[in-house]
């Protein structure tokens, strides 16, 4: 135990902290605790700041990603129109239907581009589609047929989506790195326990049997 000075009369005395009950200006002369809880202590320590990390880099991915889906959904929304195409001909039926919806039937179609100049492709229509049916296309500036614009909530969605997805794979790779180490911290524990069990169970032994 450390000798401290003695307080002058009439001040009162400080409370003596030994390794038994901690010192709160040296927690590390507890004499119950081991390197090896300290190792613990430190990993887990470790663990909750890099998931803390994890996740500030997934708000970050999440924010970068939501901006950038802002702005091209902004850009797409600028540069593709919505027009109506007339049929050419009739579209016959598919020969395998279409399980997500799309209709799987591409025939000739007449629009016009943004310019009002006259364009003709291949449009995807229904199966049976009669000649001379209007349908709604998306074309772009230069009046190619091209799909819908994506909305701003797809994006944030898609952004949300993978900022959770970076936070959640961070989080995960430290968690494994930590678990690790405190499996390979245990197991030297018991090793080094069994060594002093070695040591001591003899002379526990020869006590319990006098």
């Amino acid at each position: 135990m450390r000798d401290r000075p003695t307080p002058p009369p009439g001040q009162p005395q400080r409370p003596r902290h030994d390794g038994r009950n901690g010192d709160p200006a040296d927690p590390d002369v507890n004499a119950l605790r081991r390197p090896c809880d300290r190792t613990r202590t430190r990993w887990h320590v470790g663990l909750a700041l890099a998931v803390l990390i994890a996740l500030i880099c997934g708000v970050i991915a999440g924010a970068r990603m939501w901006s950038d889906a802002a702005r091209t959904a902004h850009d797409e929304a600028a540069h593709r129109h919505e027009t109506t195409a007339t049929t050419l001909a009739r579209a016959t039926s598919a020969a395998t239907s279409a399980r997500d919806g799309t209709p799987p039937v591409l025939v000739d179609a007449a629009w016009h581009a943004p310019d009002g100049t006259p364009r003709t492709g291949k449009v995807a229509v229904q199966p049976r589609t009669a000649e001379g049916t209007t349908v709604t296309i998306w074309v772009d500036d230069a009046g190619a047929v091209t799909r819908a614009p994506r909305s701003t909530a797809e994006g944030q969605l898609a952004a949300a989506v993978g900022g959770t997805f970076i936070a959640g794979a961070l989080a995960l790779t430290a968690a494994g790195v930590v678990g690790l180490r405190l499996r390979r911290t245990e197991a030297a524990t018991l090793e080094e326990w069994e060594g002093e069990w070695a040591v001591v169970e003899p002379l526990w032994t020869h006590r319990g049997g006098a």
